[in-house]
């Protein structure tokens, strides 16, 4: 990793419906980090005990600071993916899925080493 700035991402994933959402969002957040981004992790900021609106409404707060969504690929159904989906789209947040955030940070450092 260079020197540049860190890139803000927001990360997004199945966690109500997901038995494994701590590895899945630990995993993904390590890749991220790896590439050079700086990770807003739901995981980290929604506190156990929070009901699902509670965390929903601090996820959108936190969301809509930012300009890339990172996407957790994932079988299980979500309500919150869909609805942070949806204001990504409304708001012009750049969403793709977390593997190919990392394949276009390695892309742009490999493109500034020459």
């Amino acid at each position: 990793m260079n020197n540049k700035p860190m890139k803000r991402i927001y990360l997004s994933g199945a966690i109500s419906n997901n038995p494994h959402y701590k590895e899945d969002f630990a995993a993904a957040e390590k890749a991220l980090t790896e590439a050079g981004f700086l990770v807003a992790n739901p995981v980290s900021f929604c506190r156990d005990g929070w009901s699902w609106q509670r965390c929903m409404r601090q996820c959108i707060q936190v969301l809509s600071t930012h300009t890339r969504m990172a996407l957790i690929y994932s079988k299980e159904r979500s309500e919150g993916v869909s609805l942070e989906l949806k204001i990504a789209a409304a708001l012009g947040i750049e969403v793709f899925l977390v593997a190919t955030w990392v394949e276009k940070a390695r892309q742009e450092d490999l493109s500034d080493a020459f």
